[in-house]
Formats: structure tokens, sequence, C-alpha cells
């Protein structure tokens, strides 16, 4: 295994973040983490009127989508690298302000390239916030807690999608897509500046470690930050449940990408609705959901954690298993009331792996290369996940005439795998937990 020598730096005592400091910044976190997804799925809400408006194909509606995910995904690395080196509240701040600002200026665009160029900046933007986010969070918080802690901060994720597709339906049908835009893209300004009042966290601050307010150093200093990310990366992949998890994130991100880009259409297709009730009925199903699964999967996977080591990975295991089903018969029904039932029973499963599956990470990687691990992971899930899913299920219901039959061939699939990978992940995780914890005893004695 390569080694990564640490640079010589001032030895500090660890001071914790105390508890309203860490309320405080979890508040405007989770606030910005609601605007996230606010921001990238008003899009989806106004596809119907955006195709007519435009006169695009299916295919370039996919693209929309998948432009601002493929930017997003290149740029959540680098972003996710600079979080590990510089204080972590700027980089949130100056990303939240940049995909504000990109989605409040697409509702001035006037065809597809324009709104393509707007939607690939918001993807810039977005991408340095999760690495940071998570990162800090990790901080904030001790093990124990970063189960729950995590499974919350994820409710945003599916409450801002949820927000962002019922507001931009009901401003779409009321005033035109563009409005939409402009609603949705103005309140992030304000989060930029209330996240500057958040204390930055020490970090590693509850891993006993100590000089790991300079760990960003140890890891690339000296200008070294491409060759020693290398090495980083390199160590990440020798660790089996990480690899794991990167399996488990691209199946996952592939069908929450198509579905939280599609099924508005979808109602729009299928069940004849207008697009403020596709765009209700989508967030209503996603922020009911996502809020049962979310919260109970992070009190399971703390819960579980307690008694076993594979306890989070179980979680999302046994719901990934569950939900494979659940959308395949979901997607079969072409009634109304029993679609709406059955798929919000897998949308409940869906959403118990987001919280333990972000724990996962954090227990078993050092906390110096923590942004770096979440952002590798979520480079690769978002290229090879939701990034693609957008424009295949496109260009498949482009081909087959049918969006209800494209996602039929791809979401159940993808849970399945998902679940089956994650089965291996419960051999190594308790393996690879005790070699975190052993890798962080020896650093704490060579200081």
């Amino acid at each position: 295994m390569p080694t990564i020598t640490p640079l010589r730096v001032k030895r500090v005592d660890i001071t914790k973040p105390s508890r309203q400091q860490a309320r405080f910044a979890f508040t405007v976190l989770l606030l910005i983490n609601i605007l996230n997804y606010a921001d990238r799925s008003v899009l989806a809400a106004v596809l119907p009127k955006l195709q007519v408006d435009l006169q695009l194909s299916n295919t370039e509606l996919g693209l929309l989508a998948s432009s601002f995910l493929l930017v997003y995904a290149i740029a959540t690395l680098p972003l996710g690298i600079w979080a590990d080196g510089s204080p972590r509240k700027r980089i949130v701040a100056l990303c939240v302000g940049i995909w504000s600002i990109a989605t409040a200026l697409a509702g001035l665009t006037r065809n597809f390239v324009q709104l393509l160029a707007l939607r690939s900046m918001l993807g810039i933007g977005e991408a340095g916030y999760a690495p940071a986010s998570l990162s800090m969070l990790g901080d904030y918080f001790p093990r124990a807690q970063r189960g729950r802690v995590m499974a919350l901060w994820s409710i945003g994720n599916l409450i801002g999608t949820a927000l962002g597709l019922i507001l931009g339906g009901l401003i779409a049908d009321a005033f035109g897509w563009r409005w939409a835009f402009y609603v949705i893209g103005i309140p992030g300004l304000v989060s930029a500046l209330l996240v500057w009042r958040a204390t930055e966290p020490v970090r590693g601050a509850f891993e006993g470690e100590e000089d790991v307010d300079s760990a960003s150093s140890t890891t690339y200093g000296h200008g070294s930050l491409g060759k020693n990310f290398w090495l980083v990366a390199r160590k990440l992949l020798q660790i089996p449940t990480y690899r794991i998890l990167l399996g488990a994130f691209i199946f996952c991100f592939f069908t929450i990408g198509s579905a939280s880009v599609w099924i508005p259409s979808y109602f729009v297709e299928t069940f004849k609705l207008s697009v403020s009730q596709a765009g209700a009925m989508t967030g209503g199903m996603l922020a009911g959901g996502s809020l049962v699964g979310t919260l109970l999967g992070g009190w399971l996977a703390d819960s579980l954690q307690r008694h076993r080591p594979q306890g989070r990975l179980l979680v999302a295991t046994y719901a990934f298993l569950l939900g494979a089903p659940c959308t395949l018969v979901a997607l079969s029904i072409h009634t109304l009331t029993p679609f709406v039932i059955v798929f919000t029973v897998a949308i409940v499963c869906l959403s118990l792996c987001v919280g333990p599956l972000n724990a996962v990470i954090q227990d078993i990687v050092t906390p110096d290369i923590r942004a770096t691990a979440i952002g590798l992971a979520l480079l690769l899930a978002h290229l090879f996940g939701d990034a693609a899913s957008p424009l295949i299920i496109g260009a498949l219901a482009d081909q087959t005439s049918s969006l209800g039959l494209a996602l039929l061939l791809t979401a159940p699939p993808c849970l399945l795998i998902a679940g089956l990978i994650c089965l291996g992940g419960l051999r190594t995780v308790a393996r690879d937990m005790k070699a975190m914890e052993k890798q962080m005893s020896h650093s704490h004695a060579a200081r």
C-alpha cells in the first residue's frame, strides 16, 4: 500500500464545536441542501411546457438534465480535493452563489444551446457543496450520531426536489416556465450569506486526532496536489468496502436521476395530468416517502450499528432489494391511485439507503481525506449514474415511443444490482472500520 509522508505541522489542541455551533451549522447546511435540490429539480417540473415552447425532443430534454449532472460529476472531485485543503464554509458560500445565479438566468434563455450552457454552469456551482458540507458534518458530530445526522441532512435532497417540482409546476402553469427559474433561484443568494456565520470545525475533532486542522497540508501540501491526489485515490480504492460503495452509489444514482427527471413527464404522458398536477403529485410522493424512509433509515442504521459493525450497510442492502420489486410493480400499473401507493413505498425503500451509505464512508475513511473520498464517490456515481440516466431514458423513450417502458427497463434492474453489490460489503465493512481505527492510532502515536 502506498504511503503518504506527512509534512511537519504545528501541534495544536483539538477544540470540539459546541452543541449550539453544530446545530446552527447543521440548520444552515440543511437549508442550503434543500435549495440545492430545488434548483436542480425545477427543470423536471417544467419539461412538458419547455418541450412545446422550444420544440425539443425527449433526447434533447434528457441532454439538458444530463449536461448539468455531467459537469457536476466532473467538477465534484477537484472541488472535493479543494475542500480537503481550504476553509469549507467559503467553498459552500461560493458554490451556492454560482448555482443560484445560473438558475435565475435560465429564465432568460431563448433556445436550447443557451439553456444547455446555464444548466452546465449550475453543475459547477452545485458540485462543491456536497463534499465540503459532508466533511464539515463529519467534524461537527461524534461517530455515534452520524447515521442520524447524515440521514437528516439527506432529507434536504428530497424535500428540495419536492419543493422544486411542486413550486415549479404551479408557477409554470400560472405564469410560464421562465418564472419558475426566477423564483427558485433567488433564495440561494441569501443562504450563501448565512453560511459565513457558521463556525469552521476542526478536522477530526471527534476522532481523537491531533494536528488535524493542518490535515489538508499533510495530504496536499507544497503544490503537489495532483500527484498526491492519485496516491490518495489509490489508498481509497484499496479499501474493499469503499469500492463496493462506489458500485452501489452508481446504480442507486442511475435510478434516482432517471426518476427525478422523468416521473413528472410520466404523469403527464400516462395519467394525462397537467404540469402543476404532475409536479404536485411527484413532489408529494417524494416528500412523504423520503421523509419516512430517510428518518427510519437513519434510526435503523444507528440502532443496528450499536450491535454489529455491518448495521448501516445492512439497512441499505435490504432497502435496495425491497425497492427493486416495488418499482417493477409500480411501473406496471396504469391506474393512478395504485401507482402512487406502490411507487411511494419504492421511494421509502430508496430513501432508507442515503444516510447509511454516506455514514459508512465516514466510518472507513480517515478524516483528512474524507472530502476527497466523497468527491471521488460522487464523481463516479454521477458520471456513470444520474448524469447518464436522463439522456439514456430520453433516447429509449424516443426509440420505443414509451417513457414508461424506458423507465421499466432500467430502474428495477439497477436497484437489484445495487442490493447485490451491497451484500458483498457486509463481509468487509467491519474489517475496514478496524483498519481505519488502527491507522488513526498509529498516526496519533507517531505524533
